[in-house]
């Protein structure tokens, strides 16, 4: 089945994480949760640590962000950006102010 996302279906809901203010949304997950696709918002300056345990693509819609990855110079992400972060990345993320992405895992990041 083929689907669309209108913005107003975004459904963002808060996601508990300390040290950060984000709100998610996974409007598109594939049928054998291989795949998401959705939206992930900070809204306000966040600091945390996080390990992937999943593929992400991401692109940078609004604002500013940086990962810092174990054993690599951090990488600042600006609108436009495209990232991807592998499976097993061990990071902490920075936003200063905002930031809006649309964020694809492989497979699914959550139930």
């Amino acid at each position: 089945m083929v689907h669309r996302v209108k913005p107003n279906q975004r459904d963002m809901t808060p996601f508990e994480v300390a040290g950060a203010k984000v709100q998610v949304s996974d409007p598109i997950v594939g049928l054998s949760k291989n795949l998401a696709a959705g939206f992930t918002e900070y809204v306000a300056p966040s600091r945390y640590d996080w390990t992937f345990d999943y593929d992400e693509v991401f692109f940078m819609v609004e604002g500013y962000l940086e990962v810092h990855a174990a054993d690599q110079k951090p990488l600042a992400f600006e609108v436009g950006d495209l990232g991807y972060i592998p499976k097993g990345t061990v990071s902490t993320i920075v936003v200063p102010e905002a930031a809006l992405l649309v964020h694809m895992t492989q497979p699914a990041w959550r139930d």
